[in-house]
């Protein structure tokens, strides 16, 4: 019997890499994940890893293309059939093209956009992408009221700001007055892709609460220029030509071909094979690259950062302000930056460095006065944020918040991802240094989960301490205060747990003069103050991206664009 099954097996591998490579034909772009995406339901779930996904199989109202001189980028329509219309200062309607349809050749029409907000907004569902379609660039009326009432039932679904007109228009309605770039700008992102109505209503559960689309792939439909053929988990997604799209021209790749790599290693070992397209190298193999004539550097919206759980029933410090200084003074930067993270810059700071950047002026909030200011201030008492002796000095003063005798021993937990190479490392470097920095007071122990989301890991247990987190927010690039809106206690997926009531106040400050950009830029400086001094969490490393592409990869812009980035969606194969 056991012959027989292992016989079974060989064939059956045998008949799945056949397949593979039948579906890798003509133009192949291929490229690879560190990991694979838990599902592909982009209404719940926050994993990046869900872009690729969503980027190739799916469709929104409008996308970003790029200009013909490969210099920038504009919006068009996607399912839409035009540009959002101004009815009046607050209301839009957009026009649903009629040549949509899924993959299978149903029709994509106003039901279908009413029906995937409906549920994205669902407040027994819950999901947690909610926010990106209630509250990211533009503020849709009642949108949020509506998602984050629960059970009460005080609002309507009729009263929030999405309504159908016919069969193929939709009106949006919202908080102010926006422009179209932003109405726009806010129907590009992941969640507001349309939902299948008849698989995601096929995996509801009886009280409503969940679904099972996008578990599998036969509980998904693909609707965008490419559908997502094969999804062999923590291996293989292959995506081949949707033969139903309606935008055939804009895309060149007949195959695309991605593969599921955790490992750098085994990365490099496949772009020097010539089987991956692009690469970007980290703080082990960034050495090797850093003077390849296909190398490009460019910018980023993520700084690194630890989340510090203030709930930690297991220790005595954890609700202590004065123990989070402690932490936040106790990290030099500049040599995880530098020596682990690879030519990244270290950032005692969180508002990153493309924060303002597509602002009419184009003035970052970094490059400003007030981002300065910022910086200056921090290293006027500590380099990028790490000053041994006050870190020891917010440790005696958090010991003396808990009670704690001086020479109690306290260990901290800090939860690592097993596909998070550089911070691995880090957290080893931190578990030697922290017993010398505190004088053998902390210690440090390193937990490592597989298979889920820190989100996910942090709600299945309180006894951690530090979690690494690197969380974006496009709108930033516009809006810069807006970077940290995942800390407020308003937002649902908030990954932290501790929240103050100041930086709340102050968020709300920046809000209300956001159209002011100068004054915006000030209220900022204030905000990032207030999250510095209260720790909310710990800023550590500024990503700069490095990337390589092979020769044979055809890119559709002159340099990396911000809020478009390169555009290899839009490449082509030059054999």
């Amino acid at each position: 019997m056991r012959k027989l099954l292992s016989l079974s097996l060989v064939l059956m591998l045998v008949l799945c890499v056949s397949i593979a490579a039948a579906e890798s034909t003509g133009k192949v772009y291929r490229t690879w994940l560190g990991s694979d995406c838990p599902i592909l339901n982009a209404q719940n779930s926050v994993e990046t890893s869900l872009d690729t996904p969503t980027s190739y199989a799916g469709s929104f109202l409008y996308r970003t293309v790029p200009d013909e001189d490969g210099n920038g980028f504009h919006y068009i329509g996607d399912i839409a059939a035009e540009l959002p219309v101004q009815v009046d200062d607050v209301t839009w309607q957009i026009p649903i093209r009629k040549e949509a349809c899924w993959a299978n050749g149903d029709p994509i029409n106003a039901d279908t956009m009413i029906y995937s907000y409906k549920m994205l907004l669902d407040p027994i569902l819950v999901n947690r992408m909610a926010d990106f379609l209630a509250d990211y660039n533009i503020t849709i009326v009642n949108a949020k009221e509506y998602n984050q009432q629960g059970s009460a039932g005080t609002v309507a679904w009729e009263d929030v700001g999405i309504k159908k007109i016919d069969d193929y228009t939709i009106q949006i309605t919202t908080d102010k007055a926006y422009t179209q770039t932003q109405v726009c700008s806010q129907f590009t992102n992941r969640a507001t892709a349309p939902v299948y109505e008849p698989l995601y209503e096929a995996g509801m559960s009886e009280d409503r609460t969940s679904t099972t689309y996008g578990t599998t792939l036969d509980m998904y439909m693909s609707c965008g220029p490419y559908v997502l053929q094969t999804w062999d988990f923590d291996n293989k997604q292959i995506y081949v030509r949707n033969e139903k799209y309606w935008m055939p021209e804009l895309f060149h790749y007949d195959t695309i071909d991605v593969s599921i790599v955790k490992e750098m290693n085994a990365r490099v070992q496949l772009w020097e094979k010539g089987e991956l397209d692009d690469l970007s190298p980290d703080a082990n193999t960034i050495e090797t690259y850093i003077d390849d004539p296909r190398m490009v550097e460019y910018p980023s919206l993520t700084v690194f950062h630890i989340d510090i759980n203030c709930k930690n029933p297991e220790n005595p410090l954890s609700g202590s302000v004065n123990y989070r200084r402690a932490m936040y003074y106790a990290m030099n930067r500049k040599v995880i930056a530098n020596d682990i993270f690879g030519y990244q810059e270290p950032a005692a700071w969180y508002v990153n460095g493309q924060a303002g950047i597509l602002s009419e002026s184009g003035l970052t909030y970094r490059d400003s006065e007030y981002g300065k200011a910022v910086v200056e201030k921090v290293n006027a008492i500590s380099d990028y944020g790490y000053n041994p002796e006050l870190a020891r000095e917010y440790l005696a003063k958090a010991y003396e918040d808990a009670g704690l005798a001086p020479d109690t021993v306290v260990t901290l937990r800090i939860a690592i991802g097993d596909n998070e190479t550089a911070w691995k490392a880090t957290s080893e470097y931190l578990k030697e240094e922290f017993p010398v920095i505190f004088e053998g007071k902390i210690q440090l122990e390193i937990d490592t989960y597989a298979g889920i989301s820190a989100t996910d890991y942090k709600k299945s247990t309180d006894i951690w301490d530090f979690s690494p987190n690197d969380w974006t927010r496009g709108a930033s690039r516009t809006y810069p205060y807006t970077c940290f809106y995942y800390y407020l206690e308003s937002y649902g997926s908030h990954p932290n747990n501790y929240f103050d009531a100041d930086f709340e106040a102050q968020y709300a400050v920046c809000e209300s003069v956001q159209d002011n950009y100068e004054e915006m830029l000030k209220e900022t400086q204030k905000l990032e103050e207030i999250y510095i001094d209260k720790v909310v969490h710990i800023p550590m490393v500024q990503e700069v991206s490095y990337q390589m592409f092979s020769d044979r990869l055809v890119l559709p812009v002159r340099t990396y664009i911000p809020g478009f980035g390169w555009g290899t969606i839009y490449g082509d194969i030059a054999e």
